[in-house]
């Protein structure tokens, strides 16, 4: 036998108020990255999902950070919600799958978070679904130059 048999064990059960608590570390490291930010305009961004939080740590984490003014939704191939917090600068970013289940979840500490950048391709389009919707509203003569 190895004497792994005389190795004693005892269980411990904590409840989720006693159990530490990964907020206070999460939350130094978002402040260093606004500091990066604010002293050195460098974006950063916290998978949430990759980290071992404990039950009750994302809403303690909503807590201190706060609710902002800005809370936008996209729908693309999943939904995707894009929330201020009462920090300014750090953005809470929760991306969904068709079915509505949270798949990816991050905080970006940035000014304005990617997701909500136009992208270039998209303004050109757009450019050109306003001179079309222009061109309906101008009369015939008017477009001619008459």
């Amino acid at each position: 036998m190895s004497g792994l048999d005389r190795i004693g064990v005892q269980v411990v059960t904590m409840q989720d108020d006693a159990a530490p608590s990964y907020v206070p570390a999460l939350l130094r490291e978002i402040e260093a990255m606004l500091a990066d930010l604010v002293a050195n305009g460098r974006h950063g961004r916290i998978d949430l999902r990759s980290l071992p939080l404990l039950p009750g740590d994302d809403a303690r984490l909503a807590a201190v950070l706060g609710e902002g003014e800005v809370d936008a939704d996209i729908q693309a191939t999943g939904g995707t919600r894009v929330r201020e917090t009462g920090v300014a600068g750090v953005w809470w970013v929760t991306h969904a799958n068709a079915d509505g289940e949270t798949v990816a979840e991050f905080i970006e500490v940035t000014l304005v978070p990617e997701m909500l950048k136009t992208h270039p391709q998209d303004a050109r389009a757009g450019l050109a679904r306003l001179r079309e919707r222009l061109d309906e509203l101008t009369p015939e003569g008017e477009r001619n130059g008459q």
